[in-house]
């Protein structure tokens, strides 16, 4: 009799095991699906809870494709939801791609990430900034990031680099190359914090700010280097007005 209670709880056992672990994803999902806000659109979903994919997912004005993840069921013994996701198209510079090993507390809502990559173009990063000038700039801009710790308004902790490889402009004349930018990036107060290397054609050195509400600031100074057009050298001094004795521009945005 005992032997046939132990036979049995093993069963239960293994049975509800063998349940949870090959849940279709699309079941899941309609079990939280009143969790989901009601500005995220999502595609097709297959695969499984612990490994799937769901062919897009349109938030606003951002769009991924092909969201790919898998997940650490052992990470919930210790009140963590973590594994890894990817999506998009690396060889596309129109999609929004990326990948990233991510853990989300079930108890305090806080995310950490790390060994992330985010590439997008700079279109789409003009889109969701407030700049004080309009200004037509293509090109694609790629974040490393080593560690991300959330937090209000938008991280705790952060190190990581941000790049953009030839950036190009429109000008009066038609589009231009002001080569390439760079910054690492890191938490101020909550907000992330841009420090741009002075390696580049504008002969630009500043630091950002990506504060709440998108609010987007610039210190530092800016000195374009003779290669560029005559227009950007015009437009720099129409924008920021005198130089100082290095022949820098003061940028306050």
């Amino acid at each position: 009799m005992k032997n046939a209670v132990s036979i049995t709880l093993v069963f239960l056992f293994s049975f509800i095991v063998f349940t949870v672990i090959t849940i279709p994803a699309s079941v899941a999902l309609q079990l939280v699906q009143s969790q989901i806000p009601s500005n995220v659109r999502l595609g097709a979903v297959s695969g499984t809870l612990w490994q799937g994919q769901v062919s897009g997912v349109n938030y606003q004005n951002l769009q991924l494709h092909n969201v790919k993840w898998e997940l650490n069921a052992l990470a919930l013994l210790t009140g963590q939801l973590s594994g890894k996701v990817n999506f998009g198209n690396a060889r596309d510079a129109s999609e929004i791609s990326g990948r990233s090993n991510f853990a989300v507390s079930m108890l305090g809502n806080s995310i950490e990430l790390n060994q992330a990559t985010l590439r997008f173009s700079v279109e789409q990063a003009m889109k969701q900034v407030n700049l004080p000038l309009p200004v037509d700039a293509s090109g694609r801009v790629i974040l490393e990031v080593a560690q991300y710790n959330s937090g209000e308004p938008y991280c705790e902790a952060l190190e990581g680099d941000i790049s953009s490889p030839e950036i190009k402009v429109k000008g009066m004349s038609g589009w231009f190359s002001i080569g390439d930018l760079s910054g690492a990036l890191s938490c101020k107060s909550g907000d992330v914090a841009i420090v741009v290397e002075p390696e580049n054609l504008l002969g630009l050195r500043a630091d950002a700010t990506l504060a709440d509400n998108m609010q987007f600031r610039v210190a530092g100074n800016i000195k374009p280097d003779a290669s560029l057009p005559k227009e950007v050298h015009d437009a720099v001094k129409l924008m920021f007005g005198r130089p100082d004795s290095q022949g820098r521009y003061p940028v306050s945005m």
